[in-house]
């Protein structure tokens, strides 16, 4: 899940804004982690469900009409590959689980559509079927702290005088009690504002992805994207 926040804050001209990586974390330009953690698998490339190692479709679109029952069985796993590229903001979180669960609960609901013709209506059907029915056994991390309010942001004067504005885009790895153990900047603005945003995300905290298994919601680890941006204040 993407959030998207804008950063307006900024300090006067002796404040001190801390740039360093905080106490317990150790880092570089791209990559921060939690020194005492176990950060395992943390730093996923997330990027496409290949990447995931999760199976999915290069196709854009499929008709079927008239189609043996060969090609049939070869058009339904497509279209499940279509389906599940459509819920990729939920693989993102954690490929493994919802991967399973998808495997186990959606697909058999897709089985029962008829794919003749054209499919593309039936993939944003399939898509908000899938959505509903991975909710009731996957939820993903939630914020608990908003950035900007529980956890200010203050932007250097030099870089606001100078206009420099933009989105820091950040993957993070979250533990089973919600909380940040590592982080991968996917996308920048300046040095500077790109650590004040990686720091920003060391202190921020969520409500964990939970698995229901055995009829009992468990947390579980997981990883989720912010999307800082910093822009003039209004």
């Amino acid at each position: 899940m993407v959030t998207l926040v804008t950063a307006t804050g900024c300090g006067g001209p002796d404040e001190h804004i801390p740039l360093e990586t905080p106490k317990g974390w150790a880092g570089n330009t791209t990559y921060w982690w939690q020194v005492a953690a176990d950060t395992t698998g943390a730093f996923r490339d997330l990027a496409t469900l290949e990447t995931m190692s999760v199976a999915g479709s290069d196709l854009l679109s499929m008709r079927i009409d008239g189609a043996s029952v060969q090609e049939m069985q070869l058009a339904q796993s497509k279209f499940n590959q279509f389906v599940k590229e459509s819920l990729i903001e939920l693989f993102r979180n954690e490929p493994e689980i919802v991967d399973s669960l998808f495997e186990r609960y959606v697909v058999p609901r897709i089985q029962m559509d008829d794919l003749s013709g054209d499919v593309q209506p039936l993939i944003k059907q399939q898509q908000r079927r899938g959505y509903q029915i991975l909710s009731h056994h996957f939820r993903y991390p939630r914020t608990l702290t908003r950035l900007g309010e529980d956890i200010p942001i203050a932007v250097p004067d030099s870089l606001r005088d100078n206009e420099l504005f933009g989105a820091v885009f950040i993957q993070i790895a979250l533990n089973k009690e919600g909380i940040p153990i590592a982080l991968t900047k996917l996308q920048g603005v300046h040095p500077v504002l790109d650590r004040i945003a990686m720091r920003a995300m060391t202190e921020m905290r969520w409500q964990p992805a939970f698995v229901l298994r055995g009829g009992t919601s468990k947390p579980t680890r997981s990883w989720t994207r912010m999307k800082v941006r910093f822009g003039p204040q209004e």
